[in-house]
């Protein structure tokens, strides 16, 4: 599925108020094309319903970095992009991308825009990684999915596929300035690692204040569709 295809289909689950709604819309890009598509009167199927209360979650696939110029591997931010930006992480599953996902990455990038050449990546889990972690019925949109979505929201400049099951390699290889958690991950003991790394590299780690998608996760959204059945 395309973006513009699973936007429509999370607009058509009515998870979000239309005020929710819109400031959703509002993060991406190309946000004139995307408004002319979601009003359009299309009597389609809603897959990302159907994925949801099936609960078959998504076949496993490999990355495509073919799909955007923003979808990229360590090595090239390593060697042609490390050394002159003020490089910020957020990191996560990113599955269904909501509303939650996306005011902490607009929080991370307006924190760095205060530095000289702010560069922002998100890295997102494989589909195993994910289907290991959350079951057998995530993730709920696929790797390139996921990928292709995260591509299009303003303030990400790169997207960086993870191929282990933590950040740790990636850390340690792009040293970065930020690394933007939520305070409550604290308690994870991987992401603790995750955090002594950056911090033992010179790096600091930023809190999203009062966790910006409080309320709202994935696994709500899910819950709240199949109640809706």
């Amino acid at each position: 599925m395309k973006p513009v295809e699973i936007i429509k289909d999370i607009k058509s689950l009515k998870v979000y108020t239309p005020e929710q709604f819109a400031e959703y819309l509002g993060y991406f890009r190309q946000k004139d094309e995307l408004l002319k598509y979601l009003q359009q009167d299309t009597t389609t199927q809603n897959e990302i319903g159907r994925r949801i209360q099936t609960r078959a979650g998504a076949t496993p696939i490999n990355p495509d970095y073919s799909l955007s110029e923003r979808i990229t591997r360590v090595h090239f931010l390593r060697e042609s992009q490390r050394e002159s930006a003020t490089l910020g992480i957020v990191s996560g599953c990113f599955d269904l991308l909501h509303l939650g996902h996306i005011r902490s990455m607009a929080y991370a990038r307006q924190f760095l825009s205060q530095y000289p050449n702010p560069l922002l990546v998100a890295l997102t889990l494989s589909d195993a990684d994910i289907r290991a972690k959350k079951g057998e019925s995530r993730p709920v949109l696929n790797v390139n999915e996921r990928l292709d979505m995260i591509c299009n929201v303003d303030c990400v400049d790169y997207v960086l596929p993870l191929e282990e099951p933590n950040c740790l390699s990636v850390l340690r290889e792009l040293k970065p300035d930020y690394f933007f958690k939520d305070d409550s991950d604290n308690l994870q003991g991987i992401v603790r690692k995750e955090i002594d790394l950056v911090q033992s590299c010179g790096g600091s780690v930023a809190f999203f204040p009062e966790r910006p998608g409080r309320g709202i996760s994935t696994t709500r959204l899910i819950d709240s569709v199949m109640r809706g059945q």
